[in-house]
């Protein structure tokens, strides 16, 4: 049985948005593997059951000592982009704002489900490139930044 791309594409991304390196998902007796990271060639010990689709999702490098430069955090996937965890709140970060790795920066409202985006490495904001409410795609460059040492 083929897997309905949609489903996988929306696994795809959410895993990507969340940092996750593997998913099992099953649903109305479908089973799907995804594995985001480079795919090791040599055989492997066990076999994944046979309906199990298998995925590898780009590498998402990250450097060990990040350069001064400034660079720009992409939204995952489609959605639309908030600024501040409700409509009366401050926004989560503003320019000039030194983040640590780990706290949330937006988020990410995608089919009625609204997710915590939070900072991948330590860095100072630069620029916030979209307005509150912005509908985004994936790609759209969210916010200039400086990453940091850690």
């Amino acid at each position: 049985m083929i897997p309905d791309l949609k489903i996988l594409d929306a696994l795809m991304a959410r895993m990507q948005a969340l940092g996750i390196t593997e998913l099992d998902y099953s649903r109305d007796g479908e089973h799907i593997r995804l594995v985001r990271g480079a795919q090791d060639s040599s055989p492997q010990p066990t076999s994944p059951p046979p309906a199990a689709a298998a995925s590898t999702l780009p590498v998402l490098e990250k450097a060990s000592a990040p350069a001064k430069t400034e660079t720009t955090i992409d939204a995952p996937m489609h959605g639309q982009f908030y600024a501040s965890p409700a409509p009366d709140a401050p926004p989560f970060v503003k320019p000039g704002d030194i983040v640590a790795e780990g706290q949330p920066l937006y988020i990410l409202e995608v089919m009625k489900t609204l997710s915590r985006i939070e900072a991948e490495f330590p860095c100072r904001i630069v620029a916030v490139l979209v307005a509150n409410a912005d509908a985004v795609s994936p790609g759209t460059p969210l916010f200039t930044v400086e990453p940091l040492d850690a």
